[in-house]
């Protein structure tokens, strides 16, 4: 087994130490957080397809009209600036997923997708940034989607 060493802030450390269900963060602009979950997001994908598990990494905000208002970019970038993950993924100009093909990337805006992510195949994590402005009847649809026993809701904030 390999050994990766990462370099977070050291607020988030204990964010992604160990199992958990719930993990999250909060802070303004330039907190690090938003570029940190992304890179996780990636490493946590990577560990998935490397254990032969198959699923869905799901980005959520409450309003995305477009892929240009999703965290894509984020990820995109946390892969491409990662040299020993970049290998694994493959990045086109609307999608994400690992090169096996086991784990992709769905982004979508709560508002107006909830009810079609009711029907997400085997979602491994979700993470909501943004997470304020999400409501609570967004929440009480999209936790019970989230259902597998091993499955994580990541939420970072402003």
């Amino acid at each position: 087994m390999t050994t990766i060493q990462l370099s977070l802030p050291p607020k988030l450390v204990p964010v992604f130490a160990g199992e958990a269900r719930y993990r999250g963060a909060h802070g303004g602009r330039g907190s690090a957080k938003t570029r940190n979950f992304a890179l996780m997001s990636a490493i946590k994908a990577h560990m998935f397809a490397q254990a032969d598990v198959r699923g869905v990494v799901l980005c959520a905000r409450e309003f995305m009209n477009s892929l240009d208002e999703s965290s894509m970019a984020e990820v995109k970038t946390a892969i491409l600036e990662t040299p020993w993950l970049r290998p694994f993924f493959d990045i086109g100009e609307k999608y994400i997923r690992t090169i096996c093909g086991k784990v992709r990337y769905v982004f979508a805006g709560l508002r107006s997708n909830l009810d079609s992510l009711k029907s997400k195949a085997r979602i491994l994590i979700v993470w909501v940034d943004e997470a304020e402005s999400v409501t609570e009847v967004a929440w009480a649809k999209l936790i019970p989607t989230v259902r597998d026993d091993d499955s994580e809701i990541w939420v970072t904030w402003n």
